[in-house]
């Protein structure tokens, strides 16, 4: 399993072109065969643009093995319905595994 630190990228995370060139900045060390998880800690803020253009990146480069790490943060958590609404693939399989992952954590 490999886990992405989004905080990486720094703590606002904003536009497609900073979510296309995250993602360019960390394939060089993923392995496309291994799940890949996503860790939102750190993070202050993300933008639908910039979690959609990450995402649609990694989940086509993983075959989908992308699993999004639970979080409290409010501005994850009002990005990741939009995302879910707006597509229907990869992308949106992966915010809804992760949706109903924190919904039953927190009961």
């Amino acid at each position: 399993m490999q886990t992405i630190q989004l905080k990486k990228f720094g703590n606002v995370l904003i536009s497609r072109p900073a979510g296309q060139e995250a993602f360019n900045a960390m394939r060089p060390q993923l392995r496309s065969d291994e799940p890949i998880h996503i860790d939102f800690d750190g993070v202050l803020t993300v933008t639908p643009s910039w979690l959609d253009e990450f995402l649609t990146h990694l989940t086509d480069y993983a075959s989908g093995k992308v699993e999004l790490l639970p979080t409290k943060n409010a501005s994850v958590l009002a990005t990741l319905p939009v995302l879910a609404e707006a597509r229907k693939d990869f992308v949106a399989a992966t915010v809804l595994r992760a949706l109903e992952r924190m919904r039953d954590q927190t009961g």
